[in-house]
């Protein structure tokens, strides 16, 4: 019998983390509900969960500076962001920081606990073992002028600071990779992220696509490395081989 996955919640509302907390619990899931980062930064001292459920709009602090932070670290577990903000730029700030999945407030339990469960589930997964038929995906990946190091989950561009990088921006790194100069359409990169939402409607992987494409133009000015072909899909137009 496997044991309950370890769920944290970073949330200041006590009445909605006593409602996790239940709901969790009658799911099979174990919550640790902390009210403030520093008595979450202190829990990582011992242990660490297999998701952590983090609110954006925190008294002391916001929640991307809580998950900058975390990632700076080295802390990759996936994160869930929970926010009463709703606007494209307060999701993609989210992503930008490292969440794996953004969901605003208020919210149905289903949706979140569905979130949940593609979440783990893809954390739990283990990386496909090819890459076309060039090397393991967990190998590092030259893409252009940068290195992927998809277990490190990190982008190494040349003379610049390493950029930390969410799972769900490696998997679709690693999807786009398998047939640079192909398009890819949005359907097989959102399976490639093992989301539940529906990307004929949600935006969510063209967010996360918007911010790669930024990232990895910044490091080949002039260049578009990640183009999107309207109604198609997207193509990586930067060379990709194994690295050294």
């Amino acid at each position: 019998m496997h044991e309950p996955a370890s769920l944290w919640l970073l949330e200041d509302d006590r009445e909605l983390a006593s409602l996790l907390r239940e709901r969790c619990s009658s799911h099979g899931w174990d919550l640790d509900c902390f009210e403030h980062p520093r008595a979450l930064e202190d829990a990582l001292q011992a242990r660490r969960p297999d998701l952590l459920v983090l609110d954006q709009m925190l008294p002391q602090c916001s929640g991307t500076e809580v998950l900058a932070r975390l990632r700076i670290e080295g802390h990759r577990f996936p994160v869930l962001m929970l926010s009463a903000l709703h606007a494209p730029t307060d999701r993609i700030a989210g992503l930008e920081a490292g969440a794996d999945d953004y969901l605003g407030k208020p919210f149905v339990f289903r949706e979140l606990q569905l979130r949940i469960h593609a979440l783990l589930a893809r954390s739990q997964a283990e990386i496909p073992e090819s890459l076309g038929s060039a090397a393991s995906t967990s190998a590092p990946l030259r893409i252009g002028v940068c290195i992927l190091r998809p277990e490190e989950r990190v982008l190494l561009p040349v003379d610049a600071p390493p950029e930390g990088l969410s799972r769900g921006d490696v998997a679709l790194l690693l999807r786009l990779c398998r047939a640079p100069g192909e398009v890819v359409s949005r359907q097989s990169l959102g399976k490639a992220t093992g989301t539940l939402v529906d990307v004929g409607r949600s935006r969510t992987i063209d967010m996360r696509l918007s911010r790669l494409r930024r990232l990895l133009n910044r490091f080949h000015p002039g260049s578009d490395a990640l183009e999107c072909i309207r109604g198609a899909g997207y193509r990586l137009t930067l060379p990709v081989e194994p690295a050294n």
